[in-house]
């Protein structure tokens, strides 16, 4: 699958955005898989919504892969990961934190 040229840039802060929109898209889909499930079925895709929350974060490991690998953007990559683990250390904070 080819990428347009729109997301061939090598800014740092333009990863940070991509890293930022991307779980809040995969999140949407999700919710909308689980609607879905709960009509079909009558039952969630999970009990714990913090998982759909991890689901969404781990989305950004495309994206790293992507930047980092395939294409060598060392800012945009260092971007996404930056957010990444921003995300992951704020899952902890908030459904660890006793």
């Amino acid at each position: 699958m080819k990428l347009p040229d729109f997301f061939k840039k090598d800014i740092f802060v333009f990863g940070m955005a991509t890293a930022l929109v991307l779980p809040v898209v995969f999140y949407a889909f999700l919710m909308l898989v689980d609607l879905l499930v709960l009509q079909l079925f009558g039952t969630h895709l999970t009990r714990e919504n913090h998982l759909m929350y991890l689901l969404a974060t781990l989305s950004n490991l495309w994206p790293v892969r992507y930047y980092l690998v395939k294409l060598k953007f060392e800012k945009t990559g260092l971007g996404v990961l930056v957010i990444t683990a921003i995300q992951i250390l704020a899952y902890f904070y908030l459904f660890y934190n006793q």
